[in-house]
């Protein structure tokens, strides 16, 4: 179970408030305009930012004051998260063996999820070599190998096109299904998003609107969320 209650953060002039509780493992859409707070909510779960009062609880575990690398969960921001300085392997073998070790066991698991991703690639290249498209499939690879029990993604496929991220959402669907992960997408691609899920998160103005989660035929009925698709 993912709780956000009664979160407030206050950056510069923008103020936001979270209110929702996700019971079970599913997959969220979750969107909004940009610098609508979709961002700000994920690193307020992820432990990046701290809210200035409420609480978060994931898994019947208050998080709220827990650092980043303590939380069962792994983020991906759009701007990809990687090193630059090191190589594909590298990169991703990051996420279960902070050593990078080269040893036949890891290199399976990273064969394995490149293949998941659809990446055929020397993983002995630099990361800094790769175009923005591989450089987001690193990313993804990476977030999916660590097998966390909630996984956070912040418009993830933007850099993409289209064939490949449907195959991508069809792969998270599979994985998060498959190893009961609790996910967060956020995304503008409202269409291809209703392809993966049925649950979203609207983010008004730094609010989610009925602080709950709601199905798309829910979210028609309301004004805000008409507004936002014109």
């Amino acid at each position: 179970m993912l709780k956000v209650n009664k979160i407030k953060f206050k950056f510069e002039k923008s103020s936001f408030d979270f209110n929702f509780k996700l019971i079970d493992r599913k997959i969220i859409g979750v969107i909004g305009k940009s610098g609508s707070g979709k961002s700000t909510l994920f690193s307020l779960i992820a432990g990046l930012l701290m809210p200035k009062s409420g609480t978060i609880y994931f898994d019947g575990k208050n998080i709220t004051n827990l650092k980043p690398a303590d939380r069962n969960m792994t983020i991906m921001f759009q701007d990809y998260n990687n090193f630059n300085h090191l190589s594909v392997f590298e990169n991703i073998i990051l996420g279960v063996d902070s050593n990078m070790k080269k040893t036949t066991n890891n290199l399976v698991k990273v064969n394995n999820i490149l293949k998941k991703v659809s990446l055929k690639i020397d993983i002995n290249k630099k990361v800094s070599d790769l175009s923005g498209g591989e450089q987001q499939r690193v990313t993804i690879a990476r977030c999916l190998l660590r097998k966390k029990s909630l996984l956070l993604l912040d418009e993830p496929f933007n850099a993409l096109d289209p064939g490949l991220r449907k195959n991508l959402y069809e792969d998270i669907k599979k994985i998060s299904c498959n190893n009961k992960i609790t996910t967060l997408i956020s995304s503008h691609l409202i269409d291809e998003m209703r392809n993966v899920t049925d649950n979203f998160l609207f983010i008004n103005k730094g609010k989610i609107i009925e602080n709950k989660i709601l199905t798309y035929r829910q979210l028609l009925k309301n004004k805000s969320f008409k507004e936002y698709l014109k």
